[in-house]
């Protein structure tokens, strides 16, 4: 299923895609590597409003990983494979989330908006 698809299941807000700004954040935060653990956890705690809901704890992939896990990772190859920002395992090493030059310019993309809706308030 596509991430278009996705947003229409019962009671999830959140789509895959819009975990990667969050994801790119985390790992640039980082200096541009960090490890899978902490962003996964980082993730859940931006997102916990949405994902202490019961549906992204319903077990999904073979019915051993929750929604809300399964989601990160999705969002993470989306990342790596569609939009280029994330290294591949082969490249950063397992379990180690680390971005591409096109990543840490997103992430420095991001980070300037975020500073200017900062400033602004």
């Amino acid at each position: 299923m596509d991430s278009y698809t996705l947003r229409f299941i019962e009671g999830k807000k959140v789509t895959q895609d819009q975990l990667i700004p969050a994801i790119i954040m985390l790992i640039g935060g980082k200096g541009g590597r960090a490890t899978k653990k902490y962003v996964e956890e980082n993730v859940y705690d931006i997102f916990e409003d949405e994902f202490h809901k019961r549906v992204y704890h319903e077990r999904v992939a073979n019915h051993t990983v929750p929604r809300w896990k399964h989601d990160v990772a999705w969002a993470r190859e989306r990342a790596k494979q569609r939009l280029g920002y994330i290294k591949p395992a082969s490249k950063s090493g397992r379990g180690i989330w680390e971005l591409t030059a096109k990543g840490h310019s997103y992430f420095e993309d991001l980070a300037e908006k975020l500073n200017n809706i900062a400033n602004k308030a």
